[in-house]
């Protein structure tokens, strides 16, 4: 096994790498600079100007899901989704232990395996995507395993990673976790740090980091380290118990293309790394106003804590627990990045302002790292990013799941 690159241990992470920045050209709306072999741009101002911006109409082009009905128009838990060059639609339904194939007008089709931990069934599908013509690759977390089917849905084949070897590679408290495969049967794996005894007092962000895999495992590349979701310590009955911080920061992970591009944010500031097929990196940073957290957002954060915890202590016990954790004045920076199929970056800042307004923000950046402009966008956890569509899934009051599909309408860009 071939490390491309020497695994840094912790007690070295703290330590700077210094280097020479020098700006290579600027203009009112944007700066560019180097720094150490990063490219870093800087935007001031948005690119658009009049009818230059993009928009998402309110109303979908295309919906899935039912509250009652046949079974295949149930969506329990969607985990990924993604669009084939004719219109159909994949989904992966993680609870449901399904993939589902929908044509362009969201007719389910069929299904693509089954729920089982045989060869072409899932016991946990968490991603999918199409590679090639139409071959569709499906990411089963629970048995570590790609399965491959073709056009029609037929069992090509699957290929496991073998996470055990992957861990031998990385120096402990480290260790692999999620795993993200990509376009071109490499896999993105996510590090995560075992604490050992005992969770450190109030409020600490645990190390991660992620490593590069090819699927052979003859080369296990390490991408870079960073923070994983800041936490919190409560005295719980029990003891010292850790649980996600309030609005805490987490690091969001985007990739897209063949061979992929990958985009990386900590959201510890406004910017975000982004690593080209080729190797070369590039910063893109932004000057823009924080979003205040919202009595909804902190709501969210309490509910989540009371079922994680519904369990062992009564409700108004949880509560109790939860009242001295200190709330921040302001969200992150951003919360959710995506990369569309052209290469753009959106990145999600928050609610839209304004009263009553159920929109959005985005910011859009091209693939050269400058500020298009901000696209308002319908509250949905998106999957997927096309050239002309926005793909995701929506909520009612109800907490029932649908597929929706949006147009994005791209303005005057000669």
């Amino acid at each position: 096994m071939k490390l491309s690159h020497f695994l840094i241990p912790p007690s070295l992470w703290a330590v700077a790498v210094s280097g020479c920045t020098s700006v290579a050209e600027s203009s009112a709306s944007v700066e560019i600079s180097d720094s150490a072999g990063v490219r870093i741009v800087l935007s001031r101002h948005p690119r658009w100007t009049g009818d230059e911006a993009w928009s998402v109409p309110a109303e979908p082009q295309m919906t899935i899901g039912v509250m009652n009905g046949p079974e295949e128009y149930q969506l329990v838990q969607v985990a990924a989704g993604t669009r084939r060059n004719d219109g159909s639609v994949i989904l992966a339904d993680r609870a449901a232990r399904t993939v589902r194939l929908y044509d362009a007008d969201g007719v389910f089709l069929k299904l693509l395996g089954g729920p089982g931990s045989g060869p072409g069934e899932f016991l946990s599908p968490a991603k999918v995507s199409v590679v090639g013509h139409d071959t569709v690759m499906v990411w089963d977390e629970s048995a570590f395993r790609a399965t491959r089917f073709d056009a029609e849905g037929r069992l090509l084949g699957t290929r496991p990673l073998d996470l055990g070897a992957v861990a031998k590679a990385v120096e402990p408290p480290l260790y692999p976790g999620e795993v993200e495969p990509l376009a071109n049967g490499q896999s993105l794996v996510r590090l995560v740090e075992k604490l050992g005894k005992g969770a450190p007092p109030g409020q600490f962000r645990p190390r991660s980091g992620a490593l590069r895999v090819s699927d052979d495992l003859s080369v296990i590349d390490t991408l870079l380290f960073f923070g994983d979701t800041e936490q919190v310590t409560v005295d719980a009955p029990w003891g010292p118990f850790s649980l996600p911080a309030p609005l805490g920061k987490t690091t969001r992970i985007a990739h897209s293309g063949n061979p992929p591009r990958i985009c990386v944010g900590d959201q510890e500031g406004p910017e975000i790394l982004c690593i080209d097929p080729g190797g070369s990196r590039l910063r893109l940073r932004w000057t823009s106003g924080r979003r205040p957290v919202l009595e909804k957002d902190v709501a969210t954060w309490r509910e989540a804590n009371v079922l994680l915890l519904g369990e062992k202590v009564a409700e108004d016990e949880i509560l109790r627990l939860l009242e001295p954790v200190p709330v921040p004045e302001y969200r992150p920076h951003y919360s959710q990045i995506t990369l569309d199929k052209a290469g753009n970056l959106w990145v999600e800042i928050g609610p839209s302002a304004g009263a009553g307004s159920d929109l959005v923000d985005h910011l859009v950046f091209d693939p050269t790292g400058e500020l298009l402009g901000s696209v308002p966008t319908p509250p949905i956890q998106i999957l997927e990013i096309g050239d002309e569509y926005l793909m995701g899934i929506h909520h009612d009051e109800l907490g029932i799941e649908y597929l929706q599909v949006f147009e994005i309408r791209k303005g005057r860009t000669e």
